[in-house]
């Protein structure tokens, strides 16, 4: 029962983590792009992009994420852990209002609304499937 109880936190908190890796990851990406030059040649940008050290965080943050989602998808099916993740969905445009003065309308918020009703629905499944059969 012990162990049961610290594989459900160990997921929760790879699931919070892919969440919140993903909206900060969003936010930081927009953020560096609108850093870079917007008229500007390709070989130009290009040129900006390896200049600018944010690129280089948000390389990190990515490997963060992929390493913390191979442990999430060792703990719960993907069929479970996707649409949990995809809270992300409603943080980053939450977020986006709140850091970036993004504009938000009643249709966004009743998109907001689907999402989160039905990762509700999807984490009341069990997010590991019991295995019926042996494997050779």
């Amino acid at each position: 029962m012990l162990l049961n109880s610290r594989l459900r936190w160990k997921l929760a908190l790879g699931l919070f983590g892919a969440i919140a890796i993903d909206t900060f990851l969003q936010l930081a990406w927009k953020t560096t792009v609108l850093a870079t030059p917007a008229d500007a040649s390709p070989w130009a940008t290009l040129g900006s992009v390896f200049a600018n050290p944010l690129f280089v965080g948000l390389i990190a943050l990515m490997t963060l994420q992929f390493f913390n989602w191979l442990m999430v998808l060792g703990q719960a099916d993907l069929s479970y852990a996707k649409p949990v993740s995809a809270l992300s969905y409603a943080s980053v445009p939450a977020a986006s209002v709140l850091m970036l003065d993004e504009a938000f309308d009643a249709v966004e918020a009743a998109g907001l609304v689907c999402i989160i009703a039905g990762v509700w629905f999807i984490s009341r499944t069990k997010p590991l499937t019991q295995e019926t059969c042996s494997r050779p």
